[in-house]
């Protein structure tokens, strides 16, 4: 009666030296293991925002800590689950019809909030790939505007207007990215038909050459402008286009600086702009027997 009884001093003695010193050893296993993910967490912070040069490093290390916080609780998550299960099995506990389960449960839940959790893995992604970052100004679909802040589940957007937008990633299919690096600023402008054009791209080159010796605008601009030559000749004029690689986000900033001190140069010239010409046409009832009176003013 004594052997078969579960609860005499020798069974429990017996009990708590063949599995309470695994259940033991599997709680130390799992402290070790989630202090290991933790220190491990912080140096892939520090690796990342270390070899990473976009941004500043407030936003590398933002970027990073995203990135290791969604690693760390889904490895913590499995680590304290597998940690349960194990010690489960050593108590007696089957743990086959557990797992079968939680196999149905996140099932029903993976089909019960899919968009959302669309939504979390394209963050990811987005995040890993460093598609943007915080203080890019993107165009997703039809809205442009500046990063406002980046999560696993949304990305915030401010337009021009302040408006805030705030798109969920699983509804983003395409983000046009217009400060990646480095941007552009690209000019077409227009002189008159009677201008040479080789002394207009000649004197477009020599006033951005000046813009970029400037103390402030020249730390704007990476490199001499690229003049592409004559774009367009209508009645309008001769348009002329060159683009010249900017600092990210100061393009617009060059571009206006620039088409300032064109506009200073064609002054100092003597040189009109041209004026786009629009036509009306009228017509009038009829003012004889023969037909109707038509006149056209430009």
């Amino acid at each position: 009666e004594q052997l078969q009884n579960p609860f005499t001093l020798q069974n429990i003695q017996n009990w708590l030296f063949k599995h309470g010193l695994r259940i033991v050893a599997i709680i130390i296993g799992m402290y070790l293991l989630r202090k290991f993910i933790l220190l491990f967490s912080k140096r892939v912070v520090s690796f990342i925002s270390n070899h990473h040069h976009r941004g500043s490093a407030q936003d590398r290390i933002n970027r990073a800590d995203t990135l290791v916080d969604v690693f760390r609780n889904t490895v913590s998550m499995l680590v304290i689950v597998g940690g349960l299960l194990m010690i489960g099995d050593e108590i007696g506990i089957p743990i086959a019809p557990l797992i079968g389960g939680a196999a149905m449960l996140g099932l029903a839940v993976a089909f019960g909030a899919q968009n959302l959790i669309r939504d979390y893995f394209t963050g990811f992604m987005v995040l890993l790939e460093d598609q943007y970052g915080i203080k890019d100004v993107v165009r997703i679909g039809n809205i442009s505007g500046m990063v406002e802040k980046i999560t696993l589940r949304m990305t915030v957007l401010r337009d021009l207007e302040g408006v805030v937008h705030v798109m969920p990633h699983g509804t983003i299919t395409t983000v046009s990215n217009l400060t990646h690096g480095w941007s552009r600023a690209l000019l077409d402008v227009n002189v008159p038909l009677t201008e040479d054009p080789d002394r207009m791209i000649a004197m477009f080159r020599e006033i951005a050459i000046d813009m970029r010796k400037d103390a402030h605008f020249g730390q704007l601009i990476i490199e001499d402008p690229e003049m592409l030559g004559v774009e367009r000749i209508s009645n309008e004029g001769i348009t002329i286009r060159f683009i010249i690689k900017t600092l990210p986000l100061q393009q617009w900033n060059v571009k206006r600086e620039l088409l300032r001190r064109i506009k200073h140069r064609f002054d100092l010239l003597k040189i009109s702009v041209p004026i786009p010409q629009h036509g009306l046409h009228l017509e009038t009832g009829p003012a004889s027997s023969s037909g109707s009176q038509s006149a056209l003013l430009s």
